[in-house]
């Protein structure tokens, strides 16, 4: 094989690698979508674009959501609702499409208990109907402090 051949099967195997490493790399994020009235605000303490859906990839990170809402009972009726931050800790081990959905929630009222109690469920290629509870930031002090007493006291 003549050298110039050689270099060219070479530099066509390297094109090829490079390609395949890249395709490999993009597809290295789960994807998770949220109902319309939660947007992600941060993940990992990083501001996002507020948006419904985004791409993570994959270890533990704290997803920081909000809920905005605008209800209408009348012309002259509209309550718009929205929450403090919520938090969710989140392990990713698999890089799929994650569905975010909660219970219907129809009216300021159903808006105000979800918020007070805030559950999602997860659905996607490895999780079937998974409930998490969300906490506000109170909560998360308090998990936190746990955590740091208990590191502490080892």
């Amino acid at each position: 094989m003549s050298i110039i051949k050689h270099l060219e099967f070479l530099m066509k195997k390297f094109i090829a690698i490079t390609l395949l490493s890249a395709v490999s790399s993009m597809s290295m994020a789960a994807t998770i979508s949220l109902p319309d009235y939660l947007v992600f605000t941060s993940i990992d303490g990083q501001p996002t674009e507020r948006s419904s859906t985004i791409d993570i990839k994959q270890g533990q990170h704290l997803v920081e959501l909000r809920f905005f809402e605008v209800f209408t009972a009348g012309a002259d009726d509209t309550n718009f609702v929205k929450s403090d931050s919520l938090y969710w800790s989140l392990n990713l081990t698999n890089d799929e499409d994650i569905q975010v959905s909660t219970k219907d929630i129809l009216s300021a009222k159903n808006a105000k208990s979800f918020i007070s109690s805030p559950v999602i469920t997860l659905n996607s290629a490895s999780m079937s109907n998974e409930t998490v509870t969300l906490v506000n930031h109170e909560e998360l002090m308090a998990i936190i402090m746990k955590q740091h007493r208990k590191m502490m006291s080892h």
